[in-house]
């Protein structure tokens, strides 16, 4: 995703970042063979339609205002747009693997050797700090070889207390409070509740921004928060459906028993 910036606009950037719920729910039922619900889908739909609509008429807005040239979307920066959206995806299924509890057999033969099989998930600060470490292994060679990482290091020692360096310290600070709040949200709740908040905090943010600085939202723009909201509705709604049904049908299991 951060690659591909030099490769395609920012605008574009945005626009592929907003579509991130869907890839989501496709790798989820693809790999945890995940079953969602029609309402699921169709909030996902509703979200993703929305964000993008509105991100693409507040460019046109911004394009009337301002002559300056985007760069060229080229296929290269499409396709690492492509393969950073199916990554998010993958992510998200793979975490969702992960924090499955294993079903031990009840058996009581070979005992031992069976527990072996078995582990224990691990928690939201361990799946983090696995995380980080394997892409240290995996980013760390790459920026070597594309000089990246002494281009980076040389404007450090420029100025070590300079603006720059003070902007680094506190996008990692931040950046590291922010994933303790991620990973919390997907081990207690599931990765796509964390897309849903993660995509809709963005949302959320441009529509907060528009409003303090007074700007006027067209009819578009504003059909586009209702569906944003919509999609929202029927994702929580969903929720409670499945709740409910789960409830009843263990309900009903009892009794007959």
């Amino acid at each position: 995703s951060n690659e591909s910036l030099s490769h395609v606009s920012y605008p574009t950037n945005v626009l592929a970042k907003s579509c991130k719920l869907i890839p989501t729910m496709i790798m989820g039922w693809f790999v945890e063979r995940r079953s969602y619900h029609r309402k699921e889908w169709i909030g996902a739909a509703c979200i993703t339609i929305g964000i993008v609509i509105f991100n693409i008429s507040r460019m046109q807005d911004n394009h009337r205002h301002k002559s300056e040239d985007q760069a060229v979307d080229s296929i290269y920066g499409l396709g690492l747009l492509a393969m950073s959206l199916l990554m998010d995806g993958m992510l998200g299924a793979c975490q969702g693997l992960l924090k499955r509890e294993p079903s031990i057999p009840s058996s009581t033969n070979n005992n031992h050797r069976n527990h072996q099989n078995y582990y224990r998930p691990p928690s939201a600060i361990e799946t983090m700090l696995f995380v980080n470490i394997y892409a240290c292994l995996f980013i760390l060679p790459l920026a070597l070889y594309t000089g990246q990482w002494s281009r980076g290091i040389s404007i450090v020692q420029q100025n070590p207390w300079g603006p720059t360096a003070r902007g680094m310290a506190l996008l990692n600070v931040s950046a590291a409070m922010g994933q303790i709040f991620i990973f919390l949200t997907i081990h207690n709740f599931s990765s796509l509740a964390c897309t849903t908040i993660t995509t809709t905090r963005k949302f959320l943010t441009i529509l907060v921004s528009v409003i303090m600085f007074g700007h006027v939202f067209s009819t578009l723009q504003w059909c586009c928060v209702g569906l944003v909201f919509s999609g929202l509705y029927l994702g929580i709604v969903s929720k409670f459906v499945g709740t409910a049904a789960a409830t009843t049908t263990s309900k009903s299991s009892k009794k007959i028993n």
